[in-house]
C-alpha cells in the first residue's frame, strides 16, 4: 500500500521555508534505502532535490527529509511492512550513527549508560541536527519518562525508532509509546527495565 501522500502533504504544510535537517540523517536513510531495498530502491527515493549531493553537515529542507521518508516507505515497504515500519527504521538507522563509532563518544557523554539522563538532553541533541521544533523531557519515574515534542512535524514512527534504538544501545529493554496530539505535536512516553 503507498505511503499516505495526503498525511505528507499535511505534514509538509506545518514547515516553515527555514526548517532544516542535517546532511548526515539523509545519509543514513540513504544508507538504509541501498542495504535494505538495494540500488534500484535508493534510485527511487534520490529525485528531484534529493538527487543532489548531500553533505553530513549542511542544513537541508525538512519538507525534503519529509519526502524522503514518505518515498523510502514506498520503496521498502515490500521488505519492512507498512510506513509505520520503515519510518521506525530509519529513525533507529539514524540513531546508530550516534551509538557505534566515533558517535559513540557523543553517546556517551550525553548518556553515560542511563537512558533517562540521554532523554534528559534530547533538546540539546536535537538542535544540534534539526532547527525546528521544542522538546522537554519529563521523568516521571526512576525508568519512565515522557519526551514532549511540539512543532516537529516528523512521523511518530519515526521518533519511536530514534528512542527505541537508544535503548538498545545502552542496553536496555523497553517500550516507547507515542500520543499524537496535532500533526506537529506529540508526546512520547518511554520506560525501560
Amino acid at each position: 500500500m503507498p505511503s499516505n501522500k495526503t498525511e505528507l502533504a499535511a505534514r509538509i504544510a506545518v514547515t516553515r521555508p527555514n526548517d532544516g535537517v542535517r546532511g548526515l540523517f539523509f545519509r543514513e536513510v540513504f544508507e538504509l534505502i541501498e542495504k535494505t531495498g538495494g540500488p534500484h530502491a535508493l534510485r527511487q527515493v534520490r529525485t528531484g532535490p534529493l538527487a543532489k549531493d548531500i553533505h553530513d553537515l549542511r542544513t537541508y529542507p525538512a519538507a525534503d527529509y519529509l519526502t524522503m521518508l514518505y518515498t523510502a516507505a514506498d520503496a521498502l515497504e515490500h521488505k519492512l511492512g507498512p510506513e509505520d515500519a520503515v519510518f521506525n527504521a530509519c529513525g533507529r538507522a539514524c540513531v546508530q550513527r550516534f551509538s557505534h563509532g566515533p558517535g559513540q563518544v557523543v553517546f556517551g557523554i550525553l548518556g553515560k549508560g542511563d537512558p533517562q539522563r540521554l532523554f534528559a538532553q534530547t533538546r540539546v541533541a536535537f538542535s544540534t541536527v534539526v532547527t525546528y521544533g521544542k522538546r522537554d523531557h519529563n521523568p516521571i519515574a526512576p525508568k519512565a519518562c515522557i519526551l514532549a515534542y511540539r512543532g516537529d512535524m516528523q512521523p511518530p514512527a519515526y521518533h519511536v525508532g530514534i528512542f527505541e534504538g537508544a535503548l538498545v544501545a545502552l542496553g536496555f529493554k523497553g517500550t516507547v509509546t507515542a500520543r499524537p496530539l496535532s500533526i506537529d505535536s506529540v508526546d512520547y512516553e518511554i520506560t525501560w527495565e
